[in-house]
C-alpha cells in the first residue's frame, strides 16, 4: 500500500502544480502577465477523455487512473462560481450511454481497477482504491473504495509476465535514438508480453529483447508501434532495447 499512496501523492502533486500554474499568470507585483500567443487553453476534461479512451484501448490501467484523477479535479466547483440553470442533457441516446458511461471519475476508477486486476498490477489497483476513498485529493466515496480494495486484494501471487506485476514507462525518442530497460520476467514458460506504442504516426519503433548477449525476440517491422511475446524457462532479467527509425515521438511501454 505504501507504493500506491506514494504514487497517489506524487500524481496529486503534479495535478496541484498544474492547477496552481493555471492561476499563476500573475507577475511580480500582482500584475496579470499577458498570455503567450498561439498557445490554446487545455481542457482537463478533454485531456481526461483522450487518456481514458487510449488507456482502455491499450489496456493501460495507469492511463485510465490518471484520467480519473484529472476528472476529479475538473469536476470540483470553483470557489465563488455558481452555474446558472441545469447542466446540458447528454447528447447520446439510451443505447449510446454504455460507451460514454465510463467517462466519469468513479467509472474510470472501476475500469482502471478491472484492467489492473486482469494484469496483476497490485500497485495501480491499490492506488485506484486509495483515490476513491481519499476525502482530500479523491472522491471521498467510502463504499467505492471498499469495493475496489476487495478487487485489489484478489490479485494473487500467480502473476505472469514481469516479476512483481506489469511494468510501465513513458518517454520520448528522436530519430535514431535508443532507450534500454532491464526487466525481471517470470520463468516456467508463462506467456510474457511487451508493447511499445508511439504517439506520432510517422514514428517507426523497433523492439529488441536480449537474454544476456543472445537475441530472445524482436519486432523491427516498418510500423509505428512494436510488440513482442515470448516465454522463458527460468525467471531472470532481460534487456529491452527500443529504437526509433522514424520521426521524433512520445512513447508508452507496457508489459503483462
Amino acid at each position: 500500500m505504501r507504493g500506491s499512496i506514494g504514487a497517489l501523492r506524487a500524481a496529486g502533486a503534479v495535478v496541484a502544480l498544474l492547477v496552481a500554474g493555471s492561476g499563476g499568470a500573475l507577475a511580480q507585483g500582482g500584475a496579470a502577465a499577458a498570455p503567450e500567443p498561439n498557445v490554446p487553453a487545455v481542457s482537463l476534461r478533454q485531456t481526461a477523455a483522450a487518456l481514458a479512451r487510449a488507456g482502455i484501448a491499450h489496456h493501460d490501467a495507469r492511463s485510465v487512473l490518471a484520467a480519473a484523477q484529472l476528472l476529479i479535479v475538473a469536476d470540483r466547483p470553483a470557489r465563488g462560481l455558481d452555474r446558472v440553470g441545469s447542466a446540458p442533457a447528454p447528447a447520446a441516446r439510451g443505447d449510446e450511454q454504455a460507451k460514454l458511461g465510463p467517462l466519469s471519475a468513479a467509472g474510470l476508477l472501476r475500469e482502471a481497477t478491472h484492467i489492473a486486476v486482469e494484469q496483476h498490477d497490485a500497485a495501480t489497483a491499490n492506488a485506484a482504491a486509495e483515490l476513491a476513498g481519499n476525502t482530500v485529493a479523491g472522491l471521498g466515496d467510502a463504499a467505492l473504495a471498499t469495493q475496489l480494495k476487495t478487487q485489489a486484494a484478489s490479485i494473487g501471487a500467480g502473476a505472469r509476465g514481469a516479476v512483481g506485476g506489469p511494468v510501465w514507462a513513458d518517454g520520448v525518442l528522436g530519430l535514431g535514438d535508443v532507450v534500454e530497460y532491464h526487466i525481471n520476467f517470470e520463468g516456467g514458460y508463462t506467456p510474457n508480453r511487451i508493447s511499445v506504442s508511439a504517439g506520432n504516426n510517422a514514428a517507426d519503433l523497433d523492439c529488441y529483447l536480449y537474454d544476456g548477449s543472445q537475441l530472445a525476440s524482436s519486432d523491427n517491422s516498418y510500423a509505428r508501434d512494436c510488440s513482442i511475446a515470448w516465454s522463458q524457462r527460468w525467471t531472470g532479467v532481460l534487456t529491452l532495447r527500443v529504437s526509433n527509425a522514424g520521426a521524433s515521438t512520445y512513447f508508452v511501454m507496457v508489459s503483462n
